[in-house]
């Protein structure tokens, strides 16, 4: 069966090998199936309806925004069994959980904007989310953010970074999890952000239209990778590889290969190692 492929997301190294979610383009809410790619380059699926968008680890599971169920679930893929950790606020599933990122305390923060929800929007309104270690209700942070999107956390896990359809976003975190009030960082720079990731010296990787901009600690752009005559947009990016040095990149729309519209993956060795999710 043709489910129409057209997006790559979620990229995570786990284990040994990278994780995305390839999403289809043929319903609402989407198709979608995980992917595990070797450092060789090797594809094969290895959960064929995840559902899922975003994806993260909490060291022994896959931990997803997962747009079928409206929720956050834990996939389990030696024992290739999911468990749904939160899919409901005010009695109505999620629209569609799109990205997330964990505290070493167990802390989840993810993103709700509207793009894989059901025709009728579930929830009214598009929110950031905290989920407290061990809950089973979510909280939230922000219902300001204009489909709030990529998220992740600073090394120390001080800053909590939060994209959307108008730039980067950067909350300060309480030791008890919950954030202050947002700042805009590098709005010269960044119009409107997706998925990101962070390297090991602080620096945040923003997936920003058809570029990768590079955002130091404190909020300067320091770098960018232009990708713009490979793809239509930058969707996500994350480091892996045995030492951590590779930097996978994913976007939509592989204009290289004849201006069709299925999505790209594509890596580089850096010079210095990133986080691995």
């Amino acid at each position: 069966m043709n489910w129409g492929f057209a997006i790559i997301e979620g990229p995570v190294w786990f284990g040994d090998a990278l994780y995305v979610s390839e999403v289809s383009s043929q319903s609402q809410p989407p198709y979608s199936r995980i992917l595990k790619i070797t450092a060789t380059d090797t594809v094969s699926v290895v959960y064929p309806d995840a559902g899922t968008n975003g994806l993260a680890t909490d060291g022994s599971r896959l931990i997803g925004g997962n747009h079928k169920i409206g929720g956050i679930s834990a996939i389990n893929l030696a024992a290739m069994t999911e468990m749904t950790l939160v899919s409901t606020y005010n009695g109505a599933r999620f629209d569609s959980p799109n990205d997330l990122t964990i505290r070493r305390d167990g802390t989840i923060y993810f993103s709700d904007p509207s793009y894989q929800a059901p025709s009728t929007s579930p929830q009214g309104s598009e929110r950031l989310y905290r989920l407290p270690p061990g809950a089973s209700t979510a909280v939230v942070l922000d219902a300001s953010r204009a489909r709030p999107n990529g998220v992740t956390l600073s090394l120390d896990e001080t800053k909590l970074y939060v994209t959307d359809t108008t730039g980067l976003y950067q909350y300060p975190v309480n030791s008890d999890g919950t954030v202050g009030t947002a700042t805009r960082v590098a709005s010269n720079s960044i119009s409107a952000g997706d998925g990101m990731a962070i390297d090991c010296q602080g620096n945040v990787y923003v997936a920003s239209n058809s570029s990768l901009i590079v955002v130091s600690p404190a909020g300067t752009v320091i770098g960018s990778i232009d990708l713009s005559s490979k793809v239509q947009s930058v969707s996500n990016a994350a480091f892996g590889g045995a030492d951590h040095k590779t930097l996978y990149v994913v976007g939509l729309g592989n204009i290289s290969s004849g201006g069709g519209t299925g999505a790209g993956l594509f890596k580089a060795q850096m010079p210095l190692p990133g986080m691995p999710y």
